[in-house]
């Protein structure tokens, strides 16, 4: 009787160590891939851009990607060094380059979309587009601006809500937009207005950009609403609102316009969607090509003029 009693013992204990081995099995979770690009805008004379393609862990065997085009540029505008890629087991990523094809054709700037069509052994969104401009240098320039950050609510915790770097929190000085130049020539923007919606209702800027104002490719304006900016701020240009040093933008919804001398609106942006008094920035994650995020669900600061989401320089 007691061996009996024993080997159903045995029994039930093999089957428990059986049941959790293939429990833990079960959950193993298939990697994810990300796109991302070192440029997003290349010159039409020979500009290039590396595309990566990025796995949320290291692959623990071989991942085979095939990647796909779009746009309106065509074939002939640009190279790929390589559409099939592979991400080496025990690494996270893999790259290819995107070479412009220089011609004498005026055809505007023209998009490369790029995607991925197929992976073996990783999961990917087939809506993770990225989209690389190359500037045609057979017609004049356009600008290409975007606006990357913005900081309408800061916190009134102590001084978490000192984005502006002056040592003291004032609700309307600390308030800032972050706007990035995404051509690959400078952009001057002398003379350019941001308004909030009440503003441009009577025309009145919010923040006339002085004379002289370039900001070169890749790099980022910062306009506070006013107090004394300081620090670095990632090497970018940084200006305080000429309008009773105050962008005056309302926490329960607004819009902000940038707009050119010659009364281009070049990017209208609402801020309901996003109006929830967050005491914190929103910011594209990731920098330049992700939707607009709350800065401190991802991070552990709230804000990050001039810089990337993570506090480090260079966009």
């Amino acid at each position: 009787m007691k061996a009996s009693k024993l080997l159903m013992l045995l029994g039930f204990v093999s089957l428990v160590v059986s049941c959790e081995t293939d429990d833990v099995d079960s959950i193993v979770e298939t990697p994810s891939l990300s796109l991302s690009a070192s440029n997003l805008t290349i010159s039409e004379d020979g500009g290039t851009s590396t595309v990566t393609a990025t796995l949320n862990v290291n692959a623990s065997q071989a991942v085979d990607l095939t990647m796909g085009f779009a746009g309106t540029a065509s074939s002939s505008d640009y190279t790929v060094s390589e559409s099939n890629i592979t991400i080496a087991s025990g690494q996270s990523s893999a790259s290819f380059v995107i070479t412009a094809v220089q011609d004498t054709l005026q055809e505007g700037n023209e998009t490369i979309e790029v995607f991925i069509q197929s992976a073996s052994g990783a999961e990917y969104d087939p809506t993770d587009i990225i989209s690389i401009i190359i500037e045609d240098d057979d017609v004049a320039a356009q600008p290409n601006v975007l606006l990357n950050e913005i900081l309408y609510d800061p916190s009134n915790s102590a001084l978490d809500g000192d984005a502006n770097g002056d040592g003291a929190y004032v609700q309307l000085e600390d308030e800032f937009l972050e706007y990035i130049n995404m051509s690959s020539q400078p952009l001057d923007m002398s003379g350019w207005m941001i308004f909030d919606a009440e503003n441009y209702r009577i025309k009145e800027p919010n923040h006339l950009i002085p004379a002289n104002t370039v900001i070169q490719p890749g790099k980022a304006l910062v306009v506070f609403g006013g107090g004394t900016p300081t620090g670095s701020f990632g090497g970018a240009t940084v200006q305080t609102a000429t309008h009773a040093n105050k962008l005056d933008m309302n926490n329960a919804g607004d819009t902000i316009y940038l707009v050119s001398p010659d009364s281009v609106i070049w990017i209208e942006f609402d801020i309901e969607p996003l109006s929830n008094n967050p005491n914190s920035s929103y910011t594209r994650n990731p920098d330049l090509t992700g939707d607009f995020e709350k800065h401190e669900d991802f991070s552990s600061i709230l804000f990050s003029p001039g810089t990337k989401v993570d506090g480090t320089t260079g966009f």
